[in-house]
Order: C-alpha cells, then sequence, then structure tokens
C-alpha cells in the first residue's frame, strides 16, 4: 500500500438490551495515520540549480547540460527497492519537458543517470545507489527565445516500489 500500513481496529460493546429500553447510538471513530517516509530529500530543503547565462541560439537540447545536486537519506526506508517521479507542469509542445512559464518556447528536459526521462513518470531505482539527475534546456523547433531571466519548479517524490 505505497509505504503506508493500516490497521484496522474492530471495536465491540456488550450491552444488556431488554424490551423496555432499547436505545441506538452511533459511534464515530476518527484517526490519523502516519506513516515513516521512505527517504528523506535534500535535507528537507529546495534542490536549486542555476543554468547561468545562456546563449538563446545554442540551446538545442545538450547544450549546458547542469547536474541537479541533491541528497537522500533512505536510512528509515523498509526496503530497498523505491521509485522516485519529478512531478510537475509540462511545456506547452511536450508535455514530457518541464514548462517554463515566462517562455511558451522553451522547457527542460530531465535526465536521469544520463538517459531521457518523462516528467510525471516512474523510475525504479535501489536506495543504496540513488540515480544522478541532470537538466537541460529544449526549444520548440524553429522558434526563436528572446532574452529575459525565467524560473521553473517541479516537485520530486520517493516512494516504495
Amino acid at each position: 500500500m505505497s509505504g503506508i500500513k493500516t490497521l484496522l481496529w474492530l471495536v465491540a460493546f456488550s450491552l444488556p438490551i431488554s424490551a423496555q429500553a432499547v436505545q441506538a447510538f452511533r459511534l464515530t471513530i476518527t484517526a490519523t495515520i502516519l506513516a515513516r517516509p521512505p527517504c528523506v530529500i535534500n535535507d528537507n530543503q529546495p534542490i536549486t540549480a542555476p543554468f547561468g547565462e545562456v546563449d538563446t541560439t545554442a540551446i538545442d537540447g545538450s547544450y549546458n547540460t547542469i547536474n541537479l545536486s541533491y541528497s537522500l537519506n533512505c536510512s528509515r526506508a523498509v526496503k530497498s527497492e523505491l521509485r522516485m517521479r519529478v512531478e510537475g507542469v509540462g511545456a506547452t509542445f511536450d508535455q514530457t519537458l518541464l514548462q517554463v512559464p515566462s517562455f511558451n518556447n522553451l522547457g527542460i528536459a530531465l535526465k536521469i543517470a544520463g538517459q531521457s526521462y518523462s516528467l510525471n513518470t516512474w523510475h525504479n531505482f535501489n536506495a543504496n545507489q540513488p540515480p544522478s539527475l541532470q537538466a537541460v534546456l529544449v526549444k520548440r523547433q524553429d522558434s526563436e527565445i528572446g532574452g529575459g531571466s525565467f524560473s521553473s519548479a517541479a516537485t520530486l517524490v520517493v516512494d516504495y516500489q
């Protein structure tokens, strides 16, 4: 059950019932189930990585690939077989790329261990060997990118396989 264990408690009450005094009552039980997270990602701090200054004419899907450095502490995981997913909004011209909100013809391609990775899909890995992550800018084919700064955001999720 995706890293969460659920316990069901059965509660029984025994009440003497007489024919003259039958009373009904509703019993509501509420609870919050807490599960230990399998891993702590980057000491619970944002993962930030600047592209720096970019020559917009050189954006080709490999130019200026950056490493997304992060830490992963999985000492509390109950098993080593984990999976990760980068969740975010896809670019308008390619949903496998992360959207760059201020530029509709620019996206960010993600790579896991140097291999192409589609946004919002699961990638299996072993907790003892967390994969490296990279990002690279991709522009819509036959488009031009104007100057200006940008930012984009996504969420890295780690869960049991």
